[in-house]
């Protein structure tokens, strides 16, 4: 049963986007579940649109990376994607809540030689599932 969520969303041509990534790592987005509806199971899921600026016949190349607290924290989840012009990536990441500190998920990107560009919709979002053994008298 789902017990709380959360969703940051941009779409095309709104706040940062498109967004020129580069051989940086770079903060895209970050995402916050309070420790008070952390307890449960926890599903991110992360899916953007991006192109490759170069359009020359070179593969663009994306690096899509999940962290916990910030850029340099602990790698959760990651993701290489490639395409010639226009590419959609799709991230999913599960782990059990069970602290009594927030969980802070940081999403960042990466490209070598600067051949991806994020140009949205992008959207992170967490789900927090509680036990549902006791529903309908189960």
């Amino acid at each position: 049963m789902l017990k709380y969520s959360v969703q940051n969303k941009a779409e095309p041509d709104t706040y940062a986007l498109p967004f020129q990534v580069t051989e940086q790592e770079s903060v895209l987005s970050t995402l916050i579940i309070p420790a008070s509806e952390s307890e449960g199971r926890i599903v991110i899921e992360v899916s953007l649109a991006w192109e490759n600026p170069l359009l020359n016949w070179d593969i663009g190349e994306l690096d899509i990376r999940l962290r916990r607290n910030d850029e340099r924290g602990p790698m959760l989840d990651w993701l290489q994607d490639s395409c010639y012009q226009e590419g959609f990536a799709e991230l999913s990441y599960e782990e059990t809540g069970e602290q009594a500190e927030p969980y802070v998920y940081c999403l960042t990107v990466q490209s070598a030689d600067r051949r991806a560009v994020v140009t949205g919709p992008l959207i992170i979002r967490g789900s927090v599932y509680g036990d549902d053994e006791n529903l309908d008298g189960q």
